[in-house]
């Protein structure tokens, strides 16, 4: 269950987890029912799943989703037997209320409490950790995608050890893999010497690009550089406003972008940059290293796992200067091919396969000790 529309994808990380995940099912012969929002009216004819719309808007908040499906779960039949996988904890809740007999998974995107304690007022944090609490407790099986995710929430909820697994997400490397570097810059209208610092993902406060763009002056001894910010969020007029009082020109925000433009973009970059203050498994930075991308990151998620190599990028601490002078390094690599190759053996390692195969034994098990196999 996940606030998607199927006929429409978008770019964040939980829906191509969702759209991943949802394609190796029907690939394995597995029924599926998928639950969200439907903003283009009708599905293609020939899709192979069962589709639940919660909504049909084209603009929905996740409380507006969370409300809608607490009015609809309850008049909605499912088999008895149907393992119910939600990708946000608070989705679970109507499920929980509504269909006791049913299997329950829930799959957490990294630490999204301390994410809520970070963001929202006070009610707000009280209501959701109620809401998590219940859902969590109430679940059957957890998948957390990283190792720190699991232990904040086996911290914060003791009694949840036994049922927490830990599975990394996975990509699609028919879609994230090398192109025509040359070819696809003159398409964006990036010169052949630019050097692009890329940024894919939304533009929210825990991202941390008021980190980011204050790093840019230092860049700019790079007399090419430029600061590419795909995606689009609710700190997007702010930050266009402190690129202004910073004078800087280079700066380009290019909003939300098809799915299949981001391969696209990610293979322009000379480097992707990453400085959230959370993140579970960040999706992109697998991405980007599929597209030949190297990647400076802040110690976050499971990035230090995967970035073990200084061709393939840098784990650097949130310091602006040290941040600024792993990019400028990274930017000053000539071997630009070798590196693309490197990045891309790299990333070969987390194609989604491996994690789909993985969720289905994890189903294969919970039905057995739910009785249901």
């Amino acid at each position: 269950m996940e606030c998607i529309d199927p006929s429409q994808p978008t770019m964040g990380g939980s829906e191509v987890y969702t759209q991943n995940l949802l394609e190796h099912l029907l690939k394995a012969g597995i029924g599926v029912i998928l639950a969200g929002i439907l903003r283009t009216g009708s599905l293609p004819a020939d899709v192979k799943f069962t589709f639940v719309p919660i909504a049909r808007k084209t603009s929905l908040t996740g409380y507006e989703y969370f409300l809608r499906l607490m009015a609809k779960i309850p008049f909605t039949r499912i088999q008895a037997s149907a393992i119910i996988h939600t990708q946000r904890v608070e989705y679970m809740l109507p499920f929980v209320l509504f269909h006791r007999k049913n299997p329950r998974m829930i799959t957490l995107h990294g630490r999204i409490l301390e994410g809520i304690r970070l963001k929202r007022r006070m009610i707000v944090r009280l209501i959701y950790g109620i809401v998590e609490s219940f859902a969590l407790k109430h679940s059957d099986m957890i998948i957390a995608v990283d190792e720190a995710t699991r232990e904040f929430y086996q911290r914060e909820y003791p009694g949840l050890a036994e049922k927490i697994r830990v599975i990394p997400i996975g990509i699609d490397l028919n879609k994230f893999r090398l192109l025509d570097r040359n070819g696809l810059r003159q398409k964006y209208g990036f010169k052949p010497d630019d050097k692009i610092v890329a940024y894919v993902g939304r533009l929210e406060r825990e991202k941390n690009l008021d980190f980011l763009i204050d790093c840019t002056p230092l860049v700019e001894s790079f007399r090419e550089a430029i600061l590419v910010l795909v995606g689009d969020g609710r700190d997007r007029e702010r930050l266009e406003g402190l690129v202004r009082s910073l004078g800087l020109k280079r700066v380009i925000f290019m909003g939300t972008q098809e799915p299949d433009k981001i391969p696209e973009i990610l293979n322009c970059a000379d480097v992707l940059a990453l400085c959230s203050l959370l993140e579970g498994s960040p999706t992109v930075v697998k991405e980007a290293l599929a597209c030949g991308s190297p990647v400076v990151s802040t110690n976050v998620g499971d990035v230090s796992q995967i970035i073990q190599s200084e061709t393939i990028g840098r784990i650097v601490s949130r310091n602006k200067e040290d941040f600024a002078y792993a990019l400028a390094d990274v930017l000053m690599k000539e071997d630009r091919e070798g590196v693309r190759i490197e990045c891309a053996k790299v990333a070969a390692n987390f194609g989604f396969e491996q994690v789909g195969a993985r969720t289905v034994e994890l189903y294969e098990e919970l039905l057995r000790t739910k009785g249901c196999g």
